[in-house]
């Protein structure tokens, strides 16, 4: 039975029922920082070394790896390694076996074939030795070219977080920040990770290993100082932020309760004043009363240019399934499609024939909210 499990953070490692196994027979789960492949560098490193001991041996069409594997495994357990100065087979069973006899025997010329065997045997096992020795060398080589000290940060540091893994809700990755942040260090939960202070609507795990991290240089002159966020305003005892401007939008179907219709719910992506876009988020209309001015002027722009969020014609293969929102400009109307594969599309002045029903529902949800609404 293990002592320590080492994994990343995948659901089937993080669950419940996994913590709970763990806990009842006394093994210590130690789970992977995000993004930092080398937590479990072991495995990582034996992979490596036997792939480069694979494409030493393997034939020109490479359909004979497995028949090399017994050999490599051999080999590297009867290898000496660096962090014990021992064999693996020396730790587990004190002795190493023996591969070839110490002092050869005169070959019989008699039986050419069994000479002719054990010497091939002898040349196999002394070009996989060298074979693993060079493929080690190679990637300390490879890595310590890139290797540094861990930077140290501490509680209350400011450091920028590198955006290659982040999911952020821009159109173009290609165009996107390399960093964002800068963000608060809250602790240190490892021999080389940290914990960050991240937005609240950012639903990622907090940790992040210290080659991710940059540290936060203050501006060199004050008028490069970025301006601090002004205070909320207070409007009926509640806090309320200004909105400098709406950036996208999204719809979405909400499933009612049984015998009461779904509703239709749209969401603002909202960059709020005196904040960095890392505070960007979504918020929902029903919550944005005071702002139907900066929606206006959201709808406005949108409806002046028709914006399609993906180009995809709804075909048998991905049939239109229901109405999410309409916008009128002049005497003409697009609705808001939504297809059977998640895609999103407008149409403008849909043929009433091909729509009909998913038309009646629309209005008709749309009618009955409007009633909602106006109701005392």
């Amino acid at each position: 039975m293990p002592q320590v499990v080492i994994s990343d953070r995948g659901p089937q490692f993080m669950s419940a029922f996994m913590k709970e196994l763990y806990r009842m027979l006394d093994i210590t789960q130690n789970a992977s920082t995000a993004f930092h492949p080398q937590t479990d560098g072991q495995t990582e490193h034996v992979n490596q070394e036997v792939e480069k001991y694979l494409r030493i041996f393997i034939n020109y069409h490479q359909d004979d790896w497995a028949d090399w594997l017994p050999l490599a495994e051999f080999a590297h357990n009867n290898r000496a390694h660096s962090a014990t100065g021992k064999s693996p087979f020396m730790i587990l069973y004190g002795r190493n076996p023996r591969i070839i006899p110490d002092s050869p025997r005169t070959p019989n010329s008699k039986v050419p074939a069994a000479s002719d065997f054990s010497k091939a045997i002898v040349q196999i096992h002394k070009e996989t030795e060298t074979a693993l020795e060079e493929a080690a060398g190679r990637m300390k080589a490879q890595y310590d070219k890139h290797k540094r000290p861990a930077r140290e940060y501490h509680t209350g540091d400011k450091v920028w977080l590198d955006a290659t893994n982040l999911h952020l809700p821009r159109p173009k990755k290609k165009l996107d920040d390399k960093r964002v942040g800068p963000f608060l260090v809250l602790e240190k939960t490892g021999a080389s990770a940290y914990k960050l202070k991240l937005p609240p609507h950012w639903k990622i795990h907090p940790r992040f290993n210290e080659k991710l991290l940059t540290p936060f240089e203050p501006p060199a002159f004050p008028n490069q100082e970025q301006p601090p966020p002004p205070p909320p305003d207070l409007i009926d005892g509640e806090e309320e932020w200004e909105i400098e401007e709406i950036l996208d939008s999204k719809t979405r179907k909400v499933r009612a309760k049984r015998g009461q219709p779904s509703t239709t719910v749209v969401d603002y992506f909202i960059k709020w004043v005196g904040h960095t876009r890392e505070h960007n988020s979504w918020v929902t209309a029903s919550e944005m009363g005071n702002a139907q001015e900066a929606i206006a002027e959201y709808e406005a722009k949108m409806g002046s240019n028709e914006r399609v969020s993906v180009v995809k014609i709804a075909t048998s293969k991905s049939p239109l399934v229901m109405v999410l929102n309409h916008h009128f400009d002049g005497e003409d109307i697009s609705y808001l499609c939504q297809c059977e594969d998640g895609t999103q599309k407008w149409v403008k002045n849909p043929d009433v024939t091909q729509f009909e029903n998913f038309l009646v529902e629309y209005w008709s949800n749309y009618e009955y909210h409007s009633l909602q609404r106006t109701e005392p």
